[in-house]
C-alpha cells in the first residue's frame, strides 16, 4: 500500500513542474498575441503602422520610379523628423514591388512580413521552446521592429543564418554580406569571420557586399552615391545625441559628444578584441556574442529596434526558455519610437549590456551544449 503511495506521490510531483510550464506557455503566448496584434491594430488604425515604410522606403521608392534620387538634401528638414531614406539603395530596390500598391496595404503586408522574419530567426537557430519565441515578441525592440517596419528584424534573420551556415563560406558569406551591405554598422562581424579563420567565408562576404551595393547602384543610375557620406555625416550630428547609443548616454548626462564617441571607441575596441580572444581559444559562441555586441557599441546612433540582434546570440546560448528571455522586456520603460528623453536613454544601454554580460559567462556551457548537439 504504502509502495503504490509512492508511485503517486512521485507521479504528482512530476505532473506539477509541467503544470507550471504549461501555465507560463499559456500566459507568455497570449501576452505576446495581445500586444502585438493589439498595437499593430492601433497604429494601422492610426495609419502609422510600418511607419519607415510609409515614410521612407515607399516614398524612396516612388522618387526611383519617376527616375528621382531616393535620397533626401542635405538640408532636408525630414532628417530631423526621422522620414528621410539614408539606406544603401539595395534595400530601396528590394522595396520596389510594394510602390504598386495601395500604402496601407504595403504597410501591413510589411508588417506581417516582419512577423514571419522573427519566427524564421529563431527557426533558423533550431530554437523549438514556444515560450522563446512568445518572450521574443515581448520584447520591446521586436515591437518596435514591426511597427516601425524597419530592416533590423530582417538583419537579425541575417546574421542568424550566417551563423547557422558559418561553416559553409558560400552561404555564411552571401548572408552576411548582404547585412553588412544593407547596414554598415554590422561590419565587425566580419571581424568574426576572420578571427575564427573562416577566410573564404570573409572573402565571399566582402566580394557579396560590394557586388549587390554596386548593381543597386548602378539600377538606380548612381543617383546620390557622391553625396551619400555627407548624408550619413549629418545625420549623425542630428540624431547622435537623440538616440540610445553611448553618445545619447553621455550627451543626457551632460558630458558632452566627444567623451560619447571615446567610450564608443573604448567599449567597441574592448568587444572585438574579446571578439578575436575568444576565438582563439575555440570560443565561436562567445566570440559571436562580442561581434554583435560590437555592432551596437560602435553605432553613433541606436534606437530600440537595433537592440533585436541580441535575440541571435541569446537564441544560439540559450535554445531553452530561462529568465534570461523575458530580460530585455524592461526595455518597456523606453518606449517612445523617436527621440528619447530624460531617463529614458539609459534603460537599453544597461539592459543590452547585463545580457551580453551574461551571456559571456554562460559561454562555456552554451559551447558544451552546441557540441553536444552536433555530436
Amino acid at each position: 500500500m504504502s509502495s503504490r503511495a509512492g508511485v503517486v506521490q512521485t507521479w504528482s510531483d512530476d505532473r506539477r513542474p509541467a503544470s507550471r510550464r504549461g501555465v507560463l506557455t499559456v500566459a507568455l503566448v497570449f501576452l505576446a498575441v495581445l500586444w502585438t496584434a493589439g498595437l499593430a491594430g492601433m497604429s494601422a488604425a492610426e495609419q502609422l503602422l510600418a511607419w519607415d515604410v510609409r515614410f521612407a522606403y515607399l516614398p524612396a521608392a516612388d522618387a526611383i520610379l519617376a527616375g528621382d534620387s531616393p535620397y533626401p538634401a542635405l538640408d532636408d528638414p525630414i532628417l530631423e523628423e526621422q522620414k528621410g531614406y539614408v539606406y544603401p539603395p539595395q534595400v530601396v530596390v528590394a522595396f520596389l514591388p510594394l510602390a504598386w500598391l495601395p500604402v496601407d496595404v504595403a504597410a501591413l503586408l510589411a508588417a506581417i512580413g516582419l512577423v514571419a522574419l522573427v519566427v524564421l530567426t529563431l527557426r533558423a537557430l533550431d530554437v523549438e521552446d514556444v515560450r522563446c519565441y512568445a518572450a521574443a515578441f515581448l520584447w520591446m525592440p521586436t515591437t518596435s521592429g514591426i511597427l516601425l517596419g524597419n530592416v533590423s528584424l530582417a538583419l537579425a534573420l541575417a546574421l542568424a543564418l550566417a551563423w547557422r551556415w558559418r561553416d559553409d563560406a558560400r552561404r555564411a558569406g552571401a548572408a552576411l554580406g548582404i547585412a553588412v551591405s544593407a547596414k554598415l554598422l554590422l561590419w565587425p562581424l566580419l571581424v568574426w569571420t576572420a578571427a575564427t579563420r573562416r577566410v573564404r567565408a570573409t572573402a565571399t562576404a566582402v566580394a557579396a557586399g560590394v557586388a549587390v551595393t554596386a548593381a543597386a547602384w548602378a539600377a538606380i543610375g548612381f543617383a546620390g552615391l557622391v553625396d551619400y557620406p555627407d548624408l550619413l555625416r549629418r545625420l549623425s550630428d542630428i540624431q547622435a545625441e537623440n538616440s540610445y547609443s553611448f553618445v545619447g548616454v553621455a550627451a543626457t548626462l551632460g558630458l558632452g559628444e566627444t567623451v560619447g564617441h571615446a567610450v564608443v571607441l573604448g567599449v567597441g575596441a574592448a568587444l572585438l578584441a574579446g571578439c578575436v580572444s575568444f576565438a582563439r581559444r575555440g570560443d565561436d559562441v562567445r566570440s559571436f556574442t562580442c561581434a554583435v555586441a560590437a555592432t551596437l557599441a560602435l553605432s553613433p546612433i541606436v534606437w530600440l529596434h537595433y537592440l533585436v540582434l541580441l535575440l541571435v546570440p541569446l537564441a544560439i546560448a540559450r535554445p531553452r526558455f530561462s529568465p534570461l528571455w523575458l530580460l530585455p522586456v524592461l526595455l518597456w520603460t523606453s518606449p517612445r519610437p523617436g527621440y528619447s528623453e530624460g531617463v529614458q536613454v539609459f534603460p537599453p544601454a544597461i539592459v543590452g549590456a547585463i545580457l551580453v554580460v551574461l551571456l559571456l559567462r554562460g559561454g562555456r556551457r552554451a559551447r558544451g551544449a552546441a557540441g553536444a548537439a552536433v555530436a
